[in-house]
């Protein structure tokens, strides 16, 4: 456990362009102190674990017509998502502020991330601070809308997962 090893020139090799560095073994070219970090393909058990968390806590929040909490958790499960198939796929997890920064990388380093993965999780994202830090609360459309991004991004990510650590 612990806080995994920031990518440094000591894991990645030098490219043409002095402001990129490209992540050994991960086929990925980042700018140099980048948010992207090594870690061990196993951890996306425990990434997808809080996904499934996130999931199930966002569904019974609904049902419970608490539509807000409902909403922060499945972006969250959404981001959880992310992070799962990322460290399945690649051995990267991103950890920039800007969660938005990493959908660029899993079109990228995973191949199964597709046009309906990233129209899902965009709108997740795109909602974020909305749900966790203005004063209006969601509706019930809403609400049902981002748990349903949460919902199919938490399958996608469990084929992810399974597909890569078999």
């Amino acid at each position: 456990f612990g806080t995994p090893a920031p990518v440094s020139l000591t894991h990645c090799a030098a490219t043409a362009s002095s402001s990129r560095v490209r992540v050994r073994g991960s086929g990925v070219t980042v700018p140099k102190n980048s948010d992207l970090r090594s870690v061990p393909r196993g951890n996306a058990r425990a990434s997808l674990g809080k996904c499934q968390e996130f999931a199930n806590t966002a569904q019974s929040a609904l049902a419970d017509e608490k539509w807000t909490a409902a909403g922060l958790n499945a972006i969250h499960a959404g981001i959880a998502a992310a992070d799962a198939a990322l460290i399945a796929s690649a051995g990267l997890r991103s950890t920039s502020q800007d969660h938005g920064s990493v959908v660029s990388v899993l079109e990228q380093q995973v191949p199964e991330f597709d046009a309906t993965q990233r129209r899902q999780l965009s709108g997740l994202l795109k909602m974020k601070n909305q749900v966790a830090y203005e004063q209006r609360l969601l509706t019930y459309i809403e609400s049902r809308q981002l748990v349903d991004h949460a919902t199919r991004l938490t399958r996608w990510a469990e084929g992810v997962v399974k597909d890569h650590l078999a």
